[in-house]
């Protein structure tokens, strides 16, 4: 993912709601600057944000309706949903995939089934569950930078404001 795959979404916090369909999740709609409202999906909101206050969100292009990060300006706090997404533990259809082809090897190996089978379980792992985490790791560095790079814009917009030129 690089940068045009984000858009930034600046504007003033009209309403935060728990989303009832999402445990931890909160519903956010902002008032922009042409007076248009945007309604956004946030995961667990870390910092207060009140009503009001100047906030930028950043939301993937392909999906404009789920927000990744948010930061507040008033307080210069972020929150970035990405970065607390954890380690994804094997699930049952992962545990059956491996069995079935342990004994799919078994049947036509033998006795190099079972490195064959150890072999297969770390590939699995490492397609189903590292490389993910590895992109999403990569992906929230990415827009830890764009909301630190937006705040120092944002900032140093907000102090030329009463600059006489």
């Amino acid at each position: 993912m690089n940068e045009s795959n984000y858009l930034f979404i600046h504007g003033w916090v009209d309403d935060v709601v728990r989303d009832a369909t999402v445990p931890e999740a909160h519903r956010i709609r902002l008032r922009l600057a042409d007076g248009r409202i945007e309604n956004l999906s946030l995961g667990r909101i870390e910092s207060p944000v009140r009503l009001g206050d100047e906030v930028s969100v950043v939301v993937e292009r392909a999906r404009h309706g789920r927000a990744l990060a948010l930061m507040d300006h008033t307080t210069g706090e972020g929150t970035n949903v990405l970065r607390r997404e954890g380690r994804r533990w094997p699930a049952e259809s992962d545990v059956l995939i491996i069995a079935a082809t342990a004994g799919s090897f078994a049947v036509t190996l033998g006795w190099g089934a079972v490195p064959a089978t150890l072999v297969f379980a770390l590939l699995f792992w490492l397609v189903t569950a590292k490389l993910p985490q590895t992109r999403r790791h990569r992906a929230a560095a990415l827009v830890d930078y764009l909301m630190d790079r937006e705040y120092c814009r944002w900032r140093a917009g907000h102090s030329r404001e009463g600059v006489v030129r």
